[in-house]
């Protein structure tokens, strides 16, 4: 072959991927379809007070309920709330079943290998919840084969449980309330678990008579990022989040919610 037809060749070759990049970029362009579908569709999972169906009414209330409304009035779209679990949540989205996750998610190295998370909107650190009988306050105790620690199915606690204390006996709950693992322990069923500090201040807080507490007083550790997570593929959506969180934080709206919601 002559060296005019390698470099045709060549060319050939560029211009068929280019437009096959085109059209991968086509399909996975996450704004558009949601400006042609005129709905933003958001999968969320239970947990007071970042996202919680009302008793009353059935509706999603939280501090990430007021932002993915907020969402979708920058993208000029109608809200519309996905029901999930923390076990579904991701593979959901993975799914097609949602264009987001908005809950209270910690982004962490491992789930970042799925999924792709926007910039931090929150951090929290971790505490131990154990039962009120539990000797002492040295979490390196709960490192032990006759140690049963409760977790919440599909939640970042059991890698990071399964770190801190390798040698207990992890069990893994599944349900829809975020605090099912903290009632295993008060029903004495699990000697401990292991949620973000704010969740237990609340449990202990809504149920001054269980019996539980929460390991060493108010010492906190591990604080982690928290972010919405949204397809691998879907970089131009990406890009927009993040300019979005960074103008809510900006302005002061993301801030006022926080305080709203959290109460600090």
């Amino acid at each position: 072959m002559t060296y005019l037809g390698k470099l045709l060749q060549a060319l050939t070759v560029v211009t068929a991927l280019g437009l096959a990049s085109g059209v991968q970029a086509q399909s996975t362009d996450t704004i558009a379809d949601i400006k042609s579908r005129g709905t933003l569709r958001v999968g969320m999972a239970d947990s007071t007070p970042s996202q919680s169906k009302d008793p009353n009414s059935n509706e999603w209330q939280g501090y990430n309920v007021d932002m993915a409304k907020n969402l979708a009035e920058q993208l000029e779209v109608k809200l519309e709330i996905v029901d999930a679990s923390w076990s579904t949540l991701i593979p959901g989205l993975l799914a097609g079943q949602y264009d987001i996750a908005m809950c209270d998610l910690f982004a962490t190295p491992k789930r970042a290998q799925t999924v792709a998370f926007t910039n931090s909107y929150m951090s929290l650190g971790f505490s131990w919840v154990v039962r009120s009988d539990f000797p002492g306050e040295d979490p390196a105790k709960l490192d032990d084969a006759q140690i049963k620690i409760a977790n919440l199915s599909g939640s970042a606690m059991g890698d990071i449980i399964r770190k801190l204390a390798p040698k207990a006996q992890v069990k893994d709950v599944a349900s829809d309330n975020v605090f099912s693992p903290h009632l295993e322990v008060a029903a004495g069923r699990a000697d401990a678990t292991l949620s973000d500090h704010y969740n237990n201040t609340q449990f202990i807080k809504r149920n001054p008579d269980v019996k539980a507490r929460i390991l060493d007083g108010d010492k906190q550790f591990q604080e982690t990022p928290m972010a919405y997570a949204v397809r691998p593929e879907d970089q131009r959506f990406l890009n927009f989040l993040n300019t979005w969180i960074a103008y809510n934080q900006a302005t002061g709206i993301s801030k006022n919610l926080r305080h709203e919601w959290y109460g600090f």
